[in-house]
């Protein structure tokens, strides 16, 4: 009996022995959630195993940190372990404290650099042991280095409408994604090529200022004219034709005719209605004219109409005005032309996103039937309580102070921004390119490769605030961010979403529609059954204990009671 017993246990040590020399070799996880959680997606796995040098992230969430905030560190670092397991010691990472061990002023100027390089921060209430409140500044991202390349990620979703278990429940399910397309984009060994096309008065260097630099962290960002050139486009994974003023040559349209044909993306970022902002200051009124940029065949064509009307919306970004209130000091007036449109949250691209501040935008229709094979997705879209104004028409600065008649605001979700995808018909199907250009020998397509497209009723949701300045036009604000009410809306992470949607050729973006069940628990019914649950988890595991000792010594007095007998 006793050998018997030897052997046993020898068996299970060397049982245990070999489990652990497996499972140090092999990593492996068994997922038991209904929404697969921590699970790994197989483009993920593949970056990771495919890391051919050293990757390292700080991440800026250590220290005193509201509780919100730790479980948010909390999910960073079981992610990262998952990482971990495909990536091996090619992926280390380490928790940092910004305002850890250092003076005021050197903080101050730590809390710059991060934000200089991307890392953005949030001020939160801190709770003192004194009980009193302090404000303290949170960074919730990281900073990821992969040999001499740098980018930073924030990892906290910007969604100000959210409650906050919500926007941490957001910030979750976003964690592999955001994570994952910042090592991918480090770690390619070619980024792709993309460009802002310019030529016909598109919006200047220093206001696509922001949204280009945030394009760099993931692609090699040109600035090209087509000047009537053929093969304008063909070296560009996309194209972004950001508010045009002027109309485009017959030769330009069929080179982005060509180009899509070929499979090409594009982001149309149009105004069909131009109004001048600086004239309604200084003369109190402006004019909204129809704005002509020979494009309108060529949307028609794909399947898609930009009305030349003005878009009023009772949800909209207040404008600073004077107000003659006595003191004449200027004050924040609800102003119809700037909406705030409400990003889908049935897509990819805009799930999840704040709302995305406009300015003069029209409505967008989409033309075609099912037939076309024209897959249409609405992307953003205005509040229920909507009005169109038709062009040409007089904006006058005192509109603001007219009561809102909510009867007059009777269209609803008119759409702003929408996806195409498909194949899409030539606009020169019935046209030979040859009264264009002469000596062209390739043959004419009629019908594109399978591509996709995104129209955008809204130059200015690219443009950044500038000043001008003795050196010229700067920068003066990032894109999205209204200096007047200090908040940043969703325009960058919109735009940025929809570039890399177009050339996702990782597959990484599918990754943004992971949902997270958020499993919250009844208040009400927690304060109600309180003393029950607290007598139960303390008397439970001590009856539980008990009993066991009691059958214990049971069980041993019938087993060797009987042996002796």
């Amino acid at each position: 009996m006793k050998k018997k017993n030897i052997r046993q246990s020898i068996l299970w040590m060397i049982g245990i022995v070999l489990l652990a020399l497996i499972s140090s070799k092999y990593f492996f996880r068994i997922d038991l959630t209904a929404e697969k959680r921590y699970t790994l997606s197989a483009e993920t796995k593949q970056i990771l195993r495919q890391l051919d040098a050293p990757i390292h992230l700080n991440v800026y969430l250590e220290g005193d940190l509201p509780a919100g905030f730790r479980k948010l560190r909390t999910g960073i670092s079981e992610k990262l372990d998952d990482f971990k397991g495909y990536a091996g010691k090619r992926l280390t990472f380490h928790f940092l404290d910004p305002a850890e061990d250092v003076k005021k002023r050197e903080r101050e100027q730590f809390y710059a650099e991060l934000n200089d390089i991307g890392l953005h921060d949030v001020t939160v209430n801190k709770k003192n042991k004194d009980g009193s409140l302090s404000q303290q500044k949170v960074f919730p991202g990281a900073v990821i280095t992969y040999k001499d390349r740098m980018a930073a990620v924030n990892l906290l979703s910007n969604n100000r409408i959210q409650q906050a278990d919500m926007v941490l429940n957001a910030s979750l399910e976003a964690l592999e994604y955001e994570l994952i397309r910042t090592i991918h984009a480090l770690s390619a060994d070619s980024v792709g090529k993309v460009t802002f096309l310019t030529g016909q008065g598109e919006a200047s260097r220093a206001e696509a200022y922001d949204l280009g630099k945030e394009f760099a962290n993931f692609y090699d960002v040109d600035i090209k004219a087509i000047n009537g050139q053929l093969n304008a486009l063909d070296s560009y994974k996309a194209v972004i034709i950001a508010k045009p003023t002027e109309p485009f040559s017959e030769k330009d349209k069929y080179v982005i005719d060509r180009y899509i044909m070929r499979g090409g993306k594009l982001m149309w970022l149009l105004d069909a209605v131009n109004a001048n902002t600086d004239s309604l200051y200084s003369m109190g009124f402006t004019f909204a004219l129809t704005s002509d940029l020979n494009l309108d065949d060529q949307l028609f064509t794909y399947g898609v109409r930009v009305n030349p009307h003005l878009v009023q919306d009772v949800v909209n970004n207040p404008i600073i005005v004077t107000v003659a209130n006595g003191n004449s000091q200027p004050a924040p007036a609800p102003w119809l032309y700037h909406p705030l449109v409400q990003p889908s949250q049935e897509n990819m691209i805009t799930r999840n996103l704040n709302p995305v501040w406009l300015r003069y935008a029209s409505d967008i229709d989409t033309v075609g039937g099912s037939e076309s094979g024209i897959r249409k997705t609405a992307l953003l879209q205005t509040s229920p309580f909507t009005n169109l104004k038709a062009t040409p028409a007089m904006i006058r600065l005192d509109e603001v102070g007219k009561p809102i008649d909510r009867q007059y605001f009777n269209k609803s979700k008119l759409m702003t921004a929408v996806l195409l995808e498909g194949k899409f018909p030539s606009v020169f199907r019935s046209r030979n390119a040859k009264n264009l250009f002469p000596d062209i020998t390739e043959p004419q397509r009629s019908l594109s490769e399978e591509t996709k497209m995104i129209v955008v009723s809204d130059g200015d949701i690219a443009v950044n605030d500038v000043r001008n300045t003795p050196q010229g036009v700067v920068p003066a604000n990032p894109l999205g961010y209204d200096r007047f009410s200090r908040q940043t809306f969703g325009n960058k992470d919109f735009l940025v979403n929809a570039l890399n949607y177009l050339t996702d050729d990782a597959g990484l973006m599918k990754l943004r529609n992971r949902e997270f069940q958020l499993r919250l628990l009844d208040k009400q019914k927690v304060n109600d059954e309180l003393p029950k649950w607290q007598i139960i988890n303390l008397l439970l595991p001590v009856l539980l204990w008990i009993a066991g000792g009691i059958t214990y010594g049971m069980w041993r007095k019938r087993k060797y009671g009987r042996i002796k007998g």
